[in-house]
């Protein structure tokens, strides 16, 4: 559980959650939250409008998706109001504007001081009917989302307060656009959260961090009450419907797709700019690849993907084996992550004991200290580098067939992030085909390349934390002291810029 300080503004009876505290303490103009079903966030945006209202005489107008919602927020917010000891008056009355009467309900409570909170179904009409602050309570659910965010716009345009939270429903709708604006749409925690942006702050709370806060909802009750993992992820996990299955559209590997990255070194080829690999490691079935990339600029290309299959990881009998194939890559890179779980724990002592300054060893079962997954940290650093164009990588059939593979998946605990295995022929010339396997290797291979960069400073890929699995015995504490605190301040301050989102503990 979370820690229970609460905010000085709020007296003792009102008992709020740190992700309930947060948000009401947070002042920012405008506010959004992509947030769980059921964790009391329509009940600290309440709080939040009472002690304004008893302390600044202010209105707030509350759009509700539907009738029951608006009554369901003033029932709360009443009850918080006579909590408090706050000297109030409840009732309701009909909405009317200058089109005349309507057979619209207005729940109202108002304050001695002429403060009030007025709580009614949100429409176009009713948005535009009074001024002051506002409020859009599970906005993604609200019919005609634009119509009304065009009337509350105009309305909060004097310097009002902005107050915008709901569930996800679907990639679709203006509450959607506004989510992936701030990178809140891939069911996974900001980097920093809330994420600010000019005179917006957004909040992003699922289940799970509810949970670990002290919200007493049970979500494995919840998951076997639903008994669909797709509407569950989508009321509880914070993931926009759509946005499940494939991690990788299509259309973003297409755009990256470019004739002057290769998979083999360009003869002739002069390095112009540093170069980071990584390297997904396999024995028997699966392959193991080394992805490196240069990077001119902001720019990443992919110069070389060296695939290795079904060969012992060291040379014996005047055979080569995959430390001896791998060696002179490792030798030119700048930074090589290699995945250091399980069988790869052989092949990243061997390299880091020969390129101490380096080696990062990436455990794939690991988190960061921050607690995101590693894997879920990689799969996020593709997406954002894709979506903001800075991979150029070859059009090949199998590279873009494993970036596909990509799945995301709801599990127990949140999410992951893995792959079917794809077999793929293997013919040698005069010689007999071999059964081989592929696990999205080459997409974990590129991903570990684009840690590697974000672990030396690159503009493109600032990464939260040295969270990668490297112990002081293999060099990384020595290799941060002698890299400097500056740059390990910029990787912890920079994130995933707002792309990143939570991770499920």
């Amino acid at each position: 559980m979370g820690s229970r300080q609460f905010s000085e503004a709020l007296p003792p009876v009102i008992q709020l959650r740190p992700y309930q505290q947060r948000w009401v303490d947070d002042s920012s103009l405008f506010k959004g939250a992509v947030k769980s079903a059921r964790i009391g966030f329509s009940f600290g945006t309440g709080i939040e409008a009472i002690l304004d209202c008893i302390e600044r005489g202010s209105t707030w107008t509350v759009g509700s998706a539907s009738k029951l919602n608006s009554i369901e927020f003033v029932d709360m917010a009443a009850k918080s109001v006579k909590a408090i000891g706050a000297v109030s008056e409840y009732y309701e009355e009909s909405f009317a504007d200058e089109l005349g009467a309507s057979d619209i309900m207005v729940q109202r409570i108002q304050f001695a001081n002429g403060g009030r909170i007025i709580a009614l179904p949100a429409n176009p009409r009713t948005m535009r009917g009074f001024p002051g602050n506002a409020i859009l309570d599970e906005y993604a659910h609200a019919p005609d989302p634009y119509a009304i965010w065009a009337a509350v716009a105009r309305q909060v345009a004097l310097g009002h307060k902005l107050r915008v939270l709901s569930t996800p429903n679907g990639e679709q709708g203006k509450f959607f656009d506004l989510a992936k604006e701030f990178g809140l749409t891939d069911g996974v925690e900001p980097a920093t959260n809330p994420a600010r942006s000019g005179d917006w702050s957004w909040h992003w709370v699922d289940v799970y961090k509810a949970i670990a806060e002290g919200c007493p909802i049970s979500a494995e009750s919840m998951r076997s009450l639903f008994k669909d993992d797709a509407l569950y992820s989508q009321e509880f996990l914070c993931v926009f419907l759509k946005a499940l299955g494939a991690w990788l559209s299509l259309e973003l590997i297409a755009a990256a797709e470019d004739d002057n990255a290769t998979t083999e070194f360009p003869a002739g080829w002069v390095q112009s700019g540093r170069l980071t690999a990584g390297i997904d490691v396999a024995r028997h079935h699966d392959q193991t690849v080394m992805w490196i990339d240069e990077h001119i600029g902001d720019i990443s290309w992919t110069r070389a993907v060296v695939v290795l299959h079904a060969m012992p990881f060291f040379g014996k009998d005047g055979q080569a084996g995959q430390a001896e194939l791998l060696d002179p890559y490792v030798k030119m890179c700048e930074r090589v992550a290699i995945d250091s779980t399980g069988i790869g724990s052989g092949l990243f002592d061997h390299f880091d004991a020969k390129y101490r300054a380096k080696m990062m060893g990436v455990n794939f079962a690991g988190s960061t200290d921050k607690g995101v997954r590693i894997k879920t940290e990689m799969a996020l650093l593709m997406k954002q580098g894709l979506e903001r164009q800075r991979f150029r990588i070859p059009r090949d059939p199998q590279i873009r067939q494993e970036l596909l593979a990509i799945k995301r998946e709801a599990t127990s605990t949140g999410v992951r992030f893995d792959a079917p295995r794809i077999e793929v022929e293997t013919g040698v010339s005069a010689g007999p085909k071999k059964k081989m396997y592929a696990h999205a290797d080459r997409f974990w291979a590129k991903a570990m390349s684009a840690l590697a960069a974000g672990m030396i400073g690159d503009p493109s890929f600032a990464v939260a934390s040295a969270g990668v699995v490297a112990p002081e015995r293999r060099g990384m504490m020595s290799e941060m002291s002698r890299i400097g605190n500056v740059v390990q301040d910029e990787m912890v301050q920079s994130g995933l810029a707002q792309e990143r989102r939570s991770l499920f503990r």
